[in-house]
């Protein structure tokens, strides 16, 4: 066999695919960087401002980071989907594959809006009083935009089922931090979390949109949790469709009602904010029960795990009633962590397994050979 000359070892290494996602990235990393560095230097031009507050740097880097990360997160995706990535999406209708798009985007956008904003005030406190002019502002917010731009580029070219779960997660929390931090009502941990999202001022909004943009994510998730459980139980020989449907469905509502949980805030309508926030939990327990129950050789650490969380979540209510032992707020906050820490498992043990059952999968030894007795 004739070895490959190296210039054709190095153009065949080019023309991977991951060596395209890469070198895509980094062209919307530098994009971003020239982009946020004349934006800054256009807007903050004779002034001199501080890095994180009401008019500051840090909002401005911000902005400029989401809308670059946003972008750069749809465009890969578009890019990669043409060429072949996650080709079972084909069979969704367009207006679901579109929804999704926006909703992925737009929670990577968010994301990389509130790190940014965050990292400013991390920084702010660090460096008290300091003030910064348009060039060394440009040279911050490019650097900002830049790197959320790359990660979100990356991100956008391989979505995957763990990859989404913790994109979901990431905006729920780093969004309900934020609400907490800056919300002018001191006082709204004595009533429940929905209390975040009723001022209407910026830390509201971020918390409600944080509810929506989680909840539509889980709906995205939705569908690759199915794809995952579809390939396992093609792999076992088990008809997947009404268990695919059904399971997918049920994992669909649970975006679903914290999305509206979002768009409907206590302070609009009680009743059917509450509602939505309560059959969040209500699905979410459905679906525990139909997954143990439908989907053969699924782990018994998995099922274990469930259950706990379900345990665990009925413990958290009792303990606030009947028992007393602490209000709302610490009732929705142990039964928010219990959830997220089941969706990071689970989507982790679907995607293993949709491989199959290792047991029916796993090559039969060779004997050996006995070579006194070979002619």
């Amino acid at each position: 066999m004739i070895p490959h000359s190296r210039p054709a070892r190095r153009e065949a290494i080019a023309g991977s695919p991951a060596a395209r996602v890469e070198a895509r990235a980094e062209r919307w990393g530098l994009a971003a960087l020239v982009g946020g560095l004349l934006i800054t230097v256009i807007l903050m031009s004779g002034t001199r401002v501080a890095l994180a507050g009401a008019d500051s740097l840090g909002n401005l880097a911000a902005w400029t980071a989401a809308a670059f990360a946003g972008v750069a997160f749809a465009a890969s995706f578009i890019v990669e989907s043409w060429r072949g990535h996650a080709d079972w999406r084909r069979r969704l209708p367009f207006v679901k594959r579109a929804v999704d798009l926006v909703a992925m985007s737009l929670a990577m956008a968010m994301l990389a809006y509130l790190v940014v904003l965050a990292v400013a005030n991390l920084f702010q406190l660090g460096f008290r009083g300091l003030t910064v002019d348009a060039l060394g502002g440009g040279a911050l917010a490019g650097a900002a935009a830049a790197a959320a731009t790359y990660a979100s580029a990356l991100s956008g070219a391989r979505v995957t089922t763990d990859g989404l779960a913790t994109l979901a997660t990431l905006v729920l929390f780093i969004g309900t931090m934020a609400s907490m931090l800056s919300s002018p009502d001191e006082s709204w941990w004595q009533l429940h979390f929905s209390q975040l999202g009723n001022l209407a001022d910026g830390a509201a909004y971020r918390f409600n949109l944080a509810l929506i943009l989680t909840g539509l994510v889980v709906t995205v998730l939705a569908n690759y949790v199915g794809h995952d459980l579809e390939q396992g139980l093609v792999a076992r020989g088990v008809d997947p469709r009404w268990r695919v449907r059904l399971l997918a469905w049920l994992f669909a509502g649970i975006g679903i009602c914290m999305t509206v949980a979002g768009i409907v805030p206590d302070a609009v309508s009680v009743p059917l904010h509450v509602t939505a926030a309560t059959g969040m939990v209500v699905v979410f327990g459905v679906f525990v029960f139909c997954a143990v129950r439908v989907l053969p050789g699924l782990p018994a650490e998995v099922a274990g795990f469930s259950l706990f969380v379900v345990i665990g979540i009925l413990v958290a209510v009792a303990l606030w009633v009947p028992i007393g032992y602490f209000n709302l707020t610490g009732t929705e906050f142990i039964a928010a962590g219990l959830l997220f820490a089941w969706l990071l498992v689970f989507v982790r043990a679907i995607s293993a397994y949709s491989h199959g059952d290792p047991n029916l999968d796993a090559p039969v030894p060779a004997r050996p050979i006995d070579e006194s007795s070979a002619g």
